[in-house]
């Protein structure tokens, strides 16, 4: 396993703090998603056949600018995460490189749309801090950026990023329809504290 650090995630029931390992992306994970949590996502029929772990983490291990990643408690993945870190740049801070979200999953007994009690909490913002902890790592400041589906929204909201809104004639493509959503600059202040 290639832990990069520990994060804390809290279970659904009992409120309890536990410590998870945040890792790269490997095989373990990817047939985490394809074995157990793609039947769930059927079974609430929420499957999405395009999405390919095998190939997003072909890519992290081919492509310098791509970097994957997953969450890992109790021998298992609890989400996954896919970053570009190169050829983005920011809507709000003058076209300065940004770290995009590719694509962050949480796994189905996590999710409150599927669990009346999710197993466990925090997994989306642990991945969320994460990503600005490379933004910051990379001199990116800290800006992220993402397209989000319709039922993440408020989730990036609570969380404190900015959404960009964008005009109907603005539109070129299905994909442009989806909300974008940043986390703007650190100020140094906020840098430091971020560090600690």
């Amino acid at each position: 396993m290639s832990k990069i650090q520990s994060v804390t995630l809290t279970q659904g029931r009992s409120g309890e703090s536990v410590v998870a390992d945040l890792v790269n992306l490997r095989d373990k994970n990817v047939e985490d998603f394809d074995l157990l949590w793609q039947p769930l996502l059927q079974e609430f029929g929420q499957d999405d056949k395009a999405v390919s772990w095998r190939f997003k983490q072909q890519l992290a291990e081919r492509q310098p600018n791509w970097e994957g990643y997953a969450i890992e408690y109790d021998s298992l993945t609890q989400g996954l995460l896919l970053l570009e870190t190169q050829y983005h740049g920011s809507f709000f801070d003058g076209g300065n490189k940004l770290v995009y979200v590719e694509i962050i999953m949480t796994a189905p007994w996590n999710r409150r749309g599927l669990q009346r009690s999710p197993e466990f909490t925090g997994v989306g913002r642990q991945m969320m801090q994460f990503s600005r902890q490379r933004s910051l790592e990379l001199g990116y400041q800290g800006r992220v950026g993402l397209k989000a589906l319709p039922g993440a929204i408020g989730f990036y909201e609570r969380i404190g990023m900015s959404c960009l809104e964008l005009e109907p004639e603005e539109i070129v493509d299905p994909e442009d329809a989806l909300p974008y959503f940043e986390y703007r600059a650190l100020r140094q202040s906020e840098d430091r504290e971020y560090d600690n």
